[in-house]
């Protein structure tokens, strides 16, 4: 059998809803790594909120993390990483023009994270994992570009929100479905960027590529992909209406039985 590249969103797709990599996709996916196969996970997360599960899976493959604008292999000091952070002086510039009510505001630089306030909801997918979270007045521990910004906002602010961050082209605005939480990306890098990045470097063909993903943000990832599957239920409309659904939930290792439909049995 061709080997295969094949990366997996975390968040919905390969954890549970207690963020958890349950025994049996541990073994499924170990099991895939020991036939040669290569798997990289790809997530929203920052690289620490990640390499818990990448230690746990025992990887030994690039991760990318920030939704694509950082790729690195901790294993592998030749893999060139891919990184792209938000200038500091835009960030300095949107939090300085923010005139109307915001609840939460949290940012993160290859250091330390920062946030307004402790918000449990964010600690799910930005654990401190022995870090820090800072506090206080944001402009004290704005010194370096940020790797990700994340604002709590009611709905109703999201225009001026989304304006705002979008006068700093070509940074764009998009809601967290189900949360009041809103996040800044670079329209021009995606998992779908960062996928072909690792395809390349491995010189893979889409062909032999494998994706898994439950929202939005897996899209471009999953449409580079040969084969590809959306977790059910899906979040994103959009994956729902141009890739094929999983049978199983996240909360059934969804992608573990696929994985040992497709490639171990």
């Amino acid at each position: 059998m061709t080997k295969k590249l094949i990366f997996i969103d975390l968040d919905g797709t390969l954890l549970n809803d207690s963020f958890e990599l349950t025994p049996y996709t541990l073994k499924t996916l170990k099991e895939v790594s020991k036939r040669g196969h290569k798997i990289v996970l790809a997530s929203g997360r920052p690289p620490r909120a990640i390499l818990p599960y990448y230690e746990e899976l025992g990887l030994k493959t690039p991760f990318i993390a920030y939704n694509g604008t950082y790729v690195a292999d901790p294993n592998d000091p030749s893999f060139p990483p891919l990184k792209e952070a938000f200038p500091l002086k835009d960030v300095k510039d949107i939090l300085s023009k923010i005139d109307f009510p915001i609840l939460n505001v949290a940012f993160e630089d290859d250091e330390k994270a920062y946030a307004r306030h402790i918000d449990p909801f964010l600690l799910g997918y930005f654990p401190k994992v022995g870090e820090k979270i800072m506090t206080g007045e944001a402009e004290e521990h704005l010194t370096k570009d940020v790797f990700a910004l994340i604002f709590e906002n009611e709905k109703e602010y999201d225009e001026r929100l989304k304006k705002l961050i979008e006068s700093h082209a070509p940074i764009g605005c998009r809601r967290w479905s189900a949360s009041k939480h809103c996040e800044a990306y670079y329209a021009h890098y995606d998992k779908g960027n960062a996928a072909e990045y690792i395809a390349k470097h491995y010189g893979v063909e889409p062909k032999d590529i494998i994706a898994f993903g439950d929202s939005d943000s897996d899209y471009k990832m999953l449409a580079f992909a040969g084969t590809k599957f959306h977790v059910f239920p899906c979040k994103s409309p959009l994956l729902s209406e141009k890739v094929p659904a999983l049978e199983k939930g996240n909360n059934d290792d969804a992608v573990a039985h696929k994985l040992e439909e497709l490639l171990l049995n």
